[in-house]
């Protein structure tokens, strides 16, 4: 294969690439609109989550900061977003933030400390962040 058929082909799958990554990004909206931004502030304390819902429409960005007042860290993440902080917990006396794009309708209990379990709104340690996604 020569440089220039080479260099074509290289072309094309940058195109078909950047098209793919173009209708990806747009979902439902049109060029130019900004994608709508929820965002919530979590305080996690005596093994609890204030408030300890979040509710966001299909097409938001969501972003949650959690400040950690425990002494110890706790698991919070998304799976079916990709989502967690950074590590998979918030440390103890600390900040994180985590962010996703609801793409689509859920109802799940983001506290994973007793580990992921979508539909037991409960962990092992009582917790519970629902995220409502509708």
């Amino acid at each position: 294969m020569n440089k220039e058929t080479q260099l074509v082909i290289a072309s094309m799958i940058i195109a078909v690439s950047v098209i793919g990554a173009a209708l990806l990004v747009k979902g439902n909206y049109s060029p130019g609109q900004k994608i709508p931004t929820k965002t919530f502030n979590i305080v996690m304390e005596n093994n609890r989550y204030v408030p300890n819902v979040i509710e966001a429409s299909v097409g938001d960005r969501v972003v949650i900061n959690f400040e950690n007042r425990d002494p110890v860290a706790h698991g919070v993440g998304i799976s079916q977003f990709n989502a967690t902080v950074p590590g998979g917990h918030v440390l103890p006396n600390s900040r994180a933030r985590m962010e996703f794009v609801a793409d689509r309708p859920l109802n799940t209990d983001a506290a994973v400390c007793g580990g992921l379990n979508p539909e037991d709104k409960t962990d092992d340690h009582g917790e519970e962040l629902i995220v409502n996604i509708t």
